[in-house]
């Protein structure tokens, strides 16, 4: 039977192994890993980090912050208030910080969530806020800002020639903005509320990769000690050659 050079069997047996293994920890590092985020009423393990829960037990994008027992997460230069999380069903619930409080003095600014991370609940979906539009044009759902003008709230881009700005922001499926006059009480109170998204981690194959010793991923390389090169190394003697 032809045999590959060791060499070979080797970084062939390493790619394969770990193509759908997203991390792994050191016998220390998962002991350390134990220890959960706590804040206010909120408690967090894997994904997340933060608090007392060391960077290498969670997620790079989901680490957790704790200010006056207010939980918050830093989300493509955005600060997101956690108001809720759901480890049964990888659900959280999220509010943007800077649209809390009075809307016409928040900061209008699009903000959208890494994709290959977040998925918006299918209970929700996004709506178009437009602003600096001319305001001798008529525009359904509006509401006049101090300072700003009117602004339009809609489902469409059909603002988009008479408005120079506009962002998104996301919504229950329940929320019409399709009105005469735009309801700002209301709209202020649903995204006080927020909404929910799902975390697309595998923590399955999370929890198999972290049984091997001293493999670590970070910023997409696999670091490997010297004991997890004699163990990958045993495993390829066994089983190929």
């Amino acid at each position: 039977m032809y045999n590959l050079p060791s060499s070979c069997l080797f970084y062939f047996f390493l790619f394969s192994f770990f193509h759908h293994l997203s991390c792994a920890l050191s016998q220390q590092e998962r002991k350390s890993c134990k220890t959960m985020f706590h804040c206010g009423n909120i408690t967090a393990g894997f994904p997340f980090s933060g608090g007392d829960r060391p960077k290498h037990c969670g997620h790079s994008l989901l680490n957790l912050h704790c200010l006056k027992n207010t939980t918050s997460l830093i989300i493509s230069d955005h600060l997101y208030d956690v108001l809720h999380i759901d480890e049964a069903s990888n659900t959280l619930r999220l509010a943007r910080a800077e649209l809390r409080g009075s809307f016409c003095n928040a900061t209008f600014e699009d903000a959208t969530l890494p994709p290959d991370i977040f998925e918006l609940s299918p209970t929700y979906k996004s709506i178009t806020v437009f602003y600096l539009c001319d305001p001798k044009l008529p525009y359904r759902s509006s509401y006049t800002c101090p300072g700003l003008g009117p602004i339009a709230v809609s489902e469409t881009r059909d603002y988009h020639n008479s408005c120079s700005e506009c962002f998104t922001v996301n919504v229950p499926k329940s929320f019409v903005p399709e009105e005469k006059e735009l309801n700002m009480t209301n709209l202020e109170s649903v995204l006080n509320n927020g909404f929910d998204v799902k975390v697309k981690i595998d923590k399955k194959a999370c929890q198999e990769c972290s049984s091997y010793h001293g493999i670590h991923q970070s910023g997409g390389m696999l670091l490997l000690s010297y004991d997890s090169i004699l163990i990958i190394n045993n495993i390829i003697q066994q089983k190929y050659v």
